[in-house]
């Protein structure tokens, strides 16, 4: 029987689980090997260090002796850290949306020894909860059905391979999108979904859905969509999804209100929404979008720089009074956490403009002017709170580095603040030191001096090439222009195969969707376009690129804004 072999991982979020009586294996081509020898379905749990609900199911699921002991007997444990395996995690995300399930984390699913997915979901609670049903049903379950060799499972593996085999398949070409576009009929029509009231796109939880809003800047002329993106950004900066007292963005709201975030802080999202607000500052001049996105950029630079980057997150839980961690704890606050110095001028500021939901801070409209009064009252809150810190994943991953040194970039080039090009040109020096090549040869995550974590995905091309693009235009540098050419030719001989470009190496994995971060298609078609210009790209790429983009936006037109934005703007 296999071990738990997560020991010497480098990965925090597996090092989280290496003492879980769970066998857990880590991801390797070996796995299949294993689970044909042992003819045992195949268990994969996805998540991430900063993950809630993954720390909840390790709690309540894997941390429990009787659950593990039938796991091991039943199933090839394998643990994933998504941040790692972006493309596994992809895969599998893609088989829930097939099977019409919510996707998210933990990422639970059931596979073939040969790794094909036949059952999946997210979070299974220990007892069933609103009609999720209790794990260990699930895991008896899964079993029972895997060996009973019932033909069901036949139809759901060969209807997952068919769906993945023609969803592939390119039908429509440039041409076709470029007749929609000469006869003015509408791409894609986001208006649909405004949330007028409450800001953001409809929906019960609140996402700040950055990649939608930036294609929407395209259309800032439009009366009606620029005040829905004001409505949306005016929510970033005074609703609960901003960290008022400590800085930051947490990753988004679980109401429709915006009242009550999701507590973790993603350095993604925090390179997002400041480039989102910083852009909105440059279209409307209102100082308080301004403000934000340079407070979350400070934040970022003051908790998440290393020696080899910028860290990936920071956790959503943190002890408690009775040591238990809590989801939030280190942010919630009540009145009585006020500290004796409040003056009778901030008392007013506090009566007027502060909203306590479940002890989570938010603000009434404020303008910019009396939001700079209040961080006095932010910052002796700060002073004031004595509780243990949220700890930080310190694994630096190359892509979101690369996207938030361009959320620097931008905002130097918005604001004319010289510190924040410096601070972009250093962060951006580091990374390249540690994770690229000059071959053009890029690698995804810097653990400690020694370790690079050298998966390649087409993410970390795509964000490394717009990065170093943006500072040749910026800096005229020939020899980032040569080291983006370099990367481009490096992406199209990994990632270029049947005339589409794939997310990962194995050519096994097509995902083109803009999701909480935009999608690498859509940042490589722009650059690639714009390298065609300057150096020799082989025309058929170029023909091949065009017509799968075109093919992607007919086919599903709201999963690809930044895609369509960027072919827009080529047209």
């Amino acid at each position: 029987m296999v071990t738990n072999k997560l020991n010497n991982e480098y990965s925090l979020y597996l090092q989280e689980h290496k003492n879980n009586p769970v066998a857990w294996q880590p991801y390797s081509k070996e796995i299949s090997e294993i689970a044909q020898k042992e003819n045992k379905p195949v268990l994969i749990s996805i998540g991430y260090s900063s993950c809630h609900w993954c720390h909840v199911m390790a709690k309540e699921s894997f941390q429990d002796e009787a659950t593990a002991e039938y796991i091991n007997e039943h199933f090839i444990p394998v643990k994933v850290d998504r941040e790692e395996f972006p493309d596994i995690d992809k895969k599998y995300q893609m088989f829930l949306q097939i099977t019409r399930q919510m996707g998210g984390w933990p990422l639970t699913v059931f596979t073939d020894p040969d790794l094909t997915p036949f059952y999946g979901g997210t979070y299974f609670p220990k007892q069933e909860i609103q009609g999720i049903p209790a794990f260990t049903n699930v895991l008896k379950t899964v079993s029972q059905l895997y060996h009973s060799k019932d033909e069901k499972l036949d139809q759901i593996r060969n209807s997952y391979i068919k769906f993945m085999n023609r969803f592939e398949q390119v039908d429509s070409d440039f041409t076709q999108f470029q007749k929609t576009i000469e006869n003015k009929e509408t791409i894609t029509n986001f208006a649909e979904k405004f949330d007028m009231e409450n800001g953001g796109l409809e929906g019960k939880s609140k996402f700040p859905n950055v990649p939608v809003l930036d294609y929407l800047l395209f259309y800032e002329e439009d009366d009606n969509v620029i005040n829905f993106l004001k409505k949306t950004a005016d929510q970033l900066c005074l609703s609960s999804i901003f960290d008022h007292i400590n800085g930051g963005f947490f990753r988004y709201c679980v109401d429709e209100k915006w009242n009550i975030p999701h507590f973790e802080k993603m350095l993604y999202d925090n390179a997002l929404n400041a480039n989102f607000l910083i852009d909105m500052y440059e279209r409307t001049g209102d100082k308080l979008y301004y403000h934000i996105s340079r407070k979350a950029i400070d934040f970022v630079l003051e908790n998440f720089s290393t020696e080899f980057g910028l860290s990936a997150s920071m956790n959503a839980d943190t002890p408690d009074e009775n040591n238990n961690f809590t989801e939030g704890h280190y942010y919630k606050i009540t009145y009585n956490d006020f500290p004796a110095d409040i003056t009778d001028a901030e008392k007013e500021l506090i009566t007027g403009y502060f909203i306590l939901n479940n002890d989570i801070l938010k603000l009434r409209p404020v303008d910019y002017d009396n939001y700079i009064k209040l961080e006095k009252v932010f910052e002796k809150l700060k002073v004031n709170n004595k509780k243990e810190k949220p700890s930080t994943d310190t694994k630096v991953i190359l892509s979101w580095n690369m996207l938030f040194i361009k959320t620097l970039l931008d905002f130097a080039e918005i604001t004319n603040e010289e510190y924040y090009m410096n601070m972009a040109l250093n962060i951006f020096n580091k990374v390249k030191n540690f994770l690229t090549e000059e071959n053009g040869a890029v690698y995804r995550i810097k653990y400690t001096q020694e370790l690079v974590f050298n998966h390649r995905t087409l993410e970390d091309y795509a964000y490394s090439i717009e990065t170093t693009l943006k500072i040749f235009e910026m800096t005229k540098d020939k020899h980032t222009l040569s080291l983006a050419m370099n990367q481009c030719n490096t992406m199209i001989d990994l990632f270029f195969a049947n005339n589409i470009f794939y997310f990962d190496t194995s050519h096994s994995v097509t995902d083109t969707f803009d999701e909480a971060i935009p999608s690498a298609l859509g940042k490589i078609y722009k650059s690639i376009l714009y390298l065609s210009k300057i150096t020799e790209i082989d025309e058929k790429i170029i023909t091949s690129l065009k017509n799968f983009a075109a093919d992607r936006v007919m086919k599903f037109p709201l999963g690809h804004p930044t895609l369509i934005k960027n072919m827009l703007t080529d047209e």
